[in-house]
């Protein structure tokens, strides 16, 4: 093997795997950030859930929004 074919695949592997990384680091940023409200309502709604487990008798009614998603539940006294 030629030494001027090794330090060219050398290079093209250093060049793709940088390629590469960048890519999949800007993707999983990108989705991280999308991730972060629909975590923070699944945190909401297991409150809720756990609120309703603890307590089966209160007098609860789940609040909807107008897309039909339950936002919170409305604790009657």
């Amino acid at each position: 093997m030629h030494m001027e074919t090794v330090i060219s695949t050398s290079i093209g592997v250093i060049i793709g795997g940088l390629i590469t990384w960048i890519t999949s680091w800007c993707y999983y940023i990108k989705a991280g950030k999308q991730l972060n409200p629909e975590s923070e309502k699944l945190k909401n709604l297991s409150v809720m859930i756990i609120y309703k487990l603890q307590n089966p008798d209160a007098n609860t009614s789940p609040i909807v929004n107008n897309k039909g998603e339950i936002t919170g539940l409305k604790l009657f006294m």
